[in-house]
């Protein structure tokens, strides 16, 4: 019976996986095609872009490009950019943290109620508060300033941040919260000293999502900045491509500067960014870590059933 079934199988299981590869290789060519084509867009000049196209090769390689786009305008942007996100993404992340602890451990009043009210900020549509804040931040003359911007990006960003590293506390086991209590620690003592480095993961994911929404958010930086040398690098990007119609080749430049830095940063953290989408690990794994750092006190860590 076993030998007649094994008759019928078309393929030996050795070539469903090979089949299964080349599919994959093949859709990765098809979702790396853009990327390739913008590469050998930046490394041509001006006239073999003209003769023959985004897909050939370069004749030459032109390194020029990327210092003249560089030195026309991208720096400028790319520094606004660095310093939105650099101030944006751990200032947001220090917020959401504090206020998803205290909404999972701290069992006050109405936590349930305050946590729901933070999640209609994922519900309503950005382009609904456009008006509300315009008319907020011109009466504050936070309009047209980097400071303004980046308390907008902060407000928008909480939501989402509670909502992941909520979910992460939840991961944490109630006895270790309560030994602590026990033992006098204060709450923001086991935030800061079992709580925060446990959700490490999550706060490097969190750190890679909101760095990159950051780094390309374009419609707020639309509306509330109108100097050009306040723009960020992808409203600059715009500006630059109405300046430079003609050259695409300083403006592929110009969008390579702009997408390496945002990838390095996630190529180098994608483990603990992988980690951080998992939901926080295993619980052995937490009170092992728990275990670890209440010896180093020079005590035996207590054990708990979870």
């Amino acid at each position: 019976m076993n030998q007649t079934i094994a008759k019928k199988e078309i393929l030996p299981p050795q070539s469903k996986v090979a089949l299964f590869y080349l599919a994959l290789v093949l859709a990765a060519l098809i979702w790396f095609t853009p990327v390739i084509t913008l590469v050998l867009t930046a490394l041509k000049d001006a006239g073999d872009f003209a003769r023959n196209g985004a897909f050939s090769l370069p004749k030459s390689i032109r390194w020029a490009n990327f210092g003249e786009a560089w030195e026309t305008g991208v720096k400028n942007y790319f520094w606004n950019s660095v310093i939105v996100t650099g101030f944006k993404v751990p200032i947001g992340i220090v917020i959401e943290s504090l206020a998803a602890f205290a909404l999972t451990h701290m069992h006050f009043k109405w936590a349930d109620r305050i946590f729901t009210y933070i999640l209609i900020g994922l519900i309503v549509p950005m382009q609904m508060t456009l008006v509300p804040l315009t008319l907020l931040m011109n009466g504050l003359g936070l309009i047209d300033t980097l400071v303004g911007l980046t308390i907008l990006y902060i407000g928008f960003g909480v939501p989402f941040g509670v909502l992941v590293m909520r979910g992460f506390f939840r991961t944490v086991p109630v006895a270790i919260i309560e030994a602590a209590r026990l033992d006098g620690c204060s709450w923001f003592g086991i935030f800061y000293r079992i709580a925060l480095p446990l959700a490490l993961p999550a706060v490097v994911s969190l750190c890679i999502l909101d760095g990159v929404a950051t780094w390309n958010e374009f419609i707020l930086a639309q509306i509330f900045l109108r100097s050009d040398e306040l723009r960020t690098l992808p409203l600059g990007l715009v500006q630059f491509s109405t300046q430079f119609a003609t050259q695409y080749n300083q403006l592929a430049a110009a969008v390579l500067i702009a997408v390496v830095p945002i990838v390095l940063v996630f190529l180098f953290f994608q483990r603990y960014f992988v980690a951080g989408m998992g939901g926080g690990g295993e619980i052995e794994q937490i009170l092992s870590l728990y275990s670890r750092r209440w010896a180093s006190t020079g005590r035996n860590a207590p054990h708990y059933k979870i």
